[in-house]
């Protein structure tokens, strides 16, 4: 794991988001799980090393995110916007396979060496939030304070959990670091007023939800990014060009990578990024 500050580790070289963790003086609290069951025991036990945890925050509904519920189900409140739940669990249907189906697929290609560690499809218990807010949620443990603020725009159950004590904001998928931005569920403007928003805050350090951790004038880049899908559609609509022309011929693959472990989503990122562009500036005109 990165440690970020003195009590503050994520861990940004595993598939899916960055799993992280805080560390206070009456114990741990979970930012979001890993994918990978081995690194998720390893972060766990050097949670548990230090004391109880407390805490579970889910920043999203994606599986990359909520993976590892299972395996804090009876020990901690599970929290997470209202909205999570409606889509807790669930996979985009392009990827014809079950939830489950498609973890397991995941944990046998890149972390077999964990895979007599996931239990059977009947005995997954999802956990799903205890705990729920609409618009913000703070909270202390120790002599850290926890805020918790409705950030949507990637989906519209995203949060974003600032640690004033530590001058850091875990940001979730609003922000996606030096590696391609999946807009396969988002609404612009509500991004745009979500990173508006986070650039506001007192920070050190943004957690994202995948890449490198980042200082507060890189969120620049991403809304750069935004911005040039969002120009790239627009051309193509302006020369006569209808969705699937606009698919065809609009790509940024060659930007930058998909997060690690997640190359074989790249035609499914282009592809509904052209899509939800599309629909966007169409619906909007």
């Amino acid at each position: 794991m990165e440690q970020v500050t003195k009590n503050v580790y994520t861990e940004t070289k595993i598939r899916g988001c960055n799993p992280s963790v805080v560390l206070t003086r009456e114990g741990a609290v979970f930012i979001d799980t890993a994918q990978w069951i081995t690194q998720l025991l390893e972060m766990r036990k050097f949670a548990l090393d230090r004391g109880p945890i407390k805490a579970l925050i889910n920043t999203e509904p994606h599986i990359d995110h909520i993976f590892g519920n299972h395996w804090f189900a009876g020990e901690c409140p599970v929290i997470a916007h209202e909205n999570l739940e409606k889509s807790f669990w669930k996979i985009p249907p392009a990827f014809n396979q079950t939830t489950y189906e498609y973890s397991l697929d995941v944990i046998k290609r890149q972390d077999p060496g964990s895979l007599s560690l996931m239990p059977a499809e009947k005995d997954y218990i999802l956990n799903t939030p205890t705990v729920t807010f609409s618009d913000r949620l703070f909270f202390k443990l120790g002599d850290h304070e926890f805020r918790c603020y409705y950030t949507p725009g990637h989906s519209d159950a995203n949060i974003s959990v600032l640690v004033p004590k530590e001058r850091v904001v875990f940001v979730g998928d609003s922000v996606f670091s030096g590696c391609q931005i999946w807009l396969h569920t988002v609404d612009f403007d509500a991004l745009f007023r979500t990173l508006n928003f986070l650039s506001r805050l007192e920070v050190d350090y943004i957690v994202p939800g995948h890449g490198p951790v980042i200082k507060p004038g890189e969120l620049k880049y991403q809304t750069a990014f935004l911005h040039d899908w969002l120009s790239a559609v627009a051309d193509g609509i302006a020369k006569g060009w209808d969705k699937e022309e606009c698919v065809k011929r609009i790509s940024f693959a060659d930007r930058c990578p998909v997060d690690i472990g997640q190359e074989d989503a790249m035609d499914y990122i282009q592809t509904h990024n052209v899509r939800m562009t599309y629909d966007y500036l169409i619906n909007n005109q």
